[in-house]
């Protein structure tokens, strides 16, 4: 059995910087904590990564690679790189699987993955394999078809329920996939093989028949019969090819439809981002008006820092000539009445005849005070250089305010067109508008028809094919009856190689037979296990591992609702964790969406007889800890949770969150 033992991600999607997650080295279930946006399924992205070399989104498409480095790395300024490392052991042995994503140039803008080199690279217990070495392993270890039993999401789950679709190319890979798992392809090979050998055996005989006068004929037509056959094998083989190319082709466009639905949201930011951009160019285009029709007073700009400090004086030395002046006027009118007392003897305020007064050593009208009306000049000359400097100073603030506003505009500018430019990578492969979307539906129709057409064409040669291997059978028989002393040990190696192959075909049909039978078993006890209505009996099997449920009554269970999709999907990865040669860890993202409480708890229940090491991503909305440490119990080994440091930086932590 694969088991993991610990992941390094550096720069992969939001896990900044170099981390490792290291998983418990004991056989349980492991729980990772994380909210939506954390990192969860870029962690199971990683994984898959580390494995196969791809990342896939919504639907099942593949990601371009060019976007998934961390874009807030430092050293991912001008492009974005990233590596995973993966440590596991198999059957003894102790793996070091490190992949890498690198631009072959860091310090410049790195746009298509023509600007990246891609790195790989296998130690087996500390060793270095060579690429082809290396190459034969990882295929042998955990084949890419089937990547998605150990490596899941429940949109992944979802598909399982095309394998009761009859000609549903979905359906048809999920079967090749499920009996690749299970082993089937060791003993189809060697059937092929049995077939080759064979094939090559009765040329021979065909070559030994023609040397003998009495046989010439039948070797003759052996000869033409198994050209004639070669050339339809080879129709066969072209034929298989194109099918397996168009059925590739109608899954990628019918996931492109199921994305759809989510189109429209990217549609709608990508419409509401044009019109910001639009709106900010706006922006800066009036902005840099403003600054133009400015710019022939730009000089004084220069000049405010020395008008701001004059401004501060200046308003020091009218607060002191308006002081002086008011004091002025004051005692210019103490004068008036002092000097009017004195000349009429009389107190102008009462009217009471005074004494004369003592004559003073300084006339009344000889006092020294300010002249009012000479502060008053200076006030409105003081007053008029204030204004000067004021509009000076504010020319100056108005240019360096829209200055700064338009260097501001413009950051927002470029960030908005980068966001566009993000949302519109993301749309042009999606049908981003209707005309998109018709061109989608066309192609999905035209390659259905090319597909039906191929098929039926592969189906007409395959009938000739069989016909002809029958008239070369024919003609093989006849010629080991009619014998001679050239042709007798050719006939001998014939007719063992065609009990062989007879025996291999028959094999064949029996082992897919008693598999389904003991898939058909072991997925209805899961089954069983996780299923809350106890009217539903059983699971019932299909030529293509498709699963029913059956009442009690015998009667299938149709339109099953979403959440028993995925319980009859985990019971179907369940049995062929079980049934198959290949065994390895559980990674699943949110399995417990659509499922209630009870089928919550039931899942919980049954996770640790699946496989021997399991790692659910969840968050606390989608399963409640409680509940999860209640159902686990001892099987619970470890538990982690993302932290989030910034919307684009997430840390791995040990241990539950706080």
């Amino acid at each position: 059995m694969l088991r993991l033992e610990s992941l390094e991600l550096t720069d992969f999607g939001p896990y900044r910087g170099t981390q490792k997650f290291t998983f418990a080295d004991k056989p349980g279930v492991e729980l990772l904590w994380g909210e939506n946006g954390r990192g969860k399924t870029t962690l199971l992205n990683a994984l898959r990564y580390a494995l196969f070399g791809v990342v896939l989104g919504r639907g099942s498409l593949s990601i371009d690679l060019v976007t998934v480095g961390n874009s807030e790395a430092p050293e991912n300024a001008g492009a974005r790189g990233f590596k995973t490392v993966l440590a596991f052991r198999y059957n003894g042995h102790r793996y070091k699987l490190t992949r890498a994503f690198k631009p072959y140039d860091p310090t410049r803008a790195a746009i298509s993955r023509a600007d990246f080199r891609e790195q790989l690279s296998l130690l087996r217990d500390g060793d270095v394999l060579g690429p082809e070495e290396r190459d034969r392993e990882l295929a042998r270890l955990l084949p890419k078809q089937i990547g998605r039993f150990f490596l899941f999401d429940a949109e992944l789950l979802q598909e399982y329920e095309q394998l009761l679709n009859a000609g549903s190319e979905v359906g048809e890979r999920l079967k090749d996939a499920i009996e690749r798992i299970l082993g089937v392809p060791v003993l189809t090979q060697a059937r092929a093989g049995v077939a080759a050998l064979l094939k090559s055996a009765r040329a021979d005989q065909a070559k030994a028949a023609q040397r003998d006068k009495s046989t010439r004929d039948l070797g003759n037509s052996l000869q033409l019969a198994t050209e004639s056959a070669d050339q339809l094998r080879e129709n066969v083989r072209d034929l298989t090819g194109k099918v397996d190319e168009l059925t590739g082709s109608v899954a990628d466009l019918e996931k492109q439809l199921a994305s759809v639905t989510r189109l429209r949201e990217r549609l709608g930011k990508r419409n509401a981002k044009r019109e910001e951009v639009e709106r900010l160019r706006q922006r800066h285009d009036d902005l840099l008006t403003d600054l133009k029709a400015l710019s022939g007073s730009a000089w004084r700009a220069v000049l405010e820092p020395a008008a701001q400090k004059m401004l501060a004086q200046l308003d020091e030395e009218i607060d002191d000539v308006t002081k002086r002046r008011n004091d002025a006027v004051v005692a210019h009118a103490a004068t008036a009445r002092l000097a009017e007392l004195i000349a009429g003897g009389q107190c102008p305020t009462c009217g009471q005849v005074t004494d004369p007064l003592q004559p003073q050593a300084t006339p009344p009208g000889e006092l020294p005070v300010d002249d009012p009306a000479a502060l008053d000049t200076q006030l409105i000359t003081l007053r008029n250089r204030q204004r000067a400097l004021r509009r000076l100073k504010g020319d100056a603030s108005l240019i360096a305010r829209l200055e700064s506003e338009a260097e501001q505009t413009l950051v927002d500018l470029s960030d908005a067109e980068q966001q566009l430019k993000d949302l519109e990578a993301q749309l042009k492969d999606d049908p981003g508008s209707e005309a998109a979307l018709l061109d989608l539906l066309d192609r999905h129709a035209n390659t259905r028809v090319s597909l039906g057409n191929t098929k039926a064409l592969l189906a007409q040669e395959r009938r000739e094919l069989a016909s002809k291997e029958a008239a070369v059978a024919k003609l093989s028989d006849r010629l080991a009856k009619a014998g001679n002393n050239e042709t007798g040990p050719q006939d001998r190696k014939v007719a063992l190689l065609t009990s062989l192959h007879e025996l291999l075909d028959a094999a064949v049909a029996d082992f897919r037979e008693r598999l389904r039978e003991r898939i058909e078993e072991d997925a209805t006890a899961v089954f069983r296990v996780l299923s809350a209505e106890p009217d539903y009996d059983r699971l019932r099997i299909n030529e293509s591992y498709g699963l029913t449920i059956l009442h009690k009554d015998g009667r299938p269970v149709v339109n099953r609702s979403s959440g028993y999709e995925h319980v009859v999907a985990l019971s179907l990865i369940a049995a062929l964790q079980r049934c198959s040669p290949m065994s390895g860890p559980i990674i699943t993202d949110s399995p417990f969406g659509r499922l209630d409480r009870k089928h919550k708890r039931h899942v919980l229940r049954a996770l640790p007889q699946l496989t021997d090491q399991v790692l659910l991503l969840v968050h606390d909305d989608e399963l409640d800890r409680s509940v999860a440490l209640d159902e686990l119990a001892h099987s619970l080994v470890a538990e982690h949770h993302l932290y989030r440091r910034s919307a684009r930086h997430t840390e791995i932590e040990r241990g539950a969150p706080a």
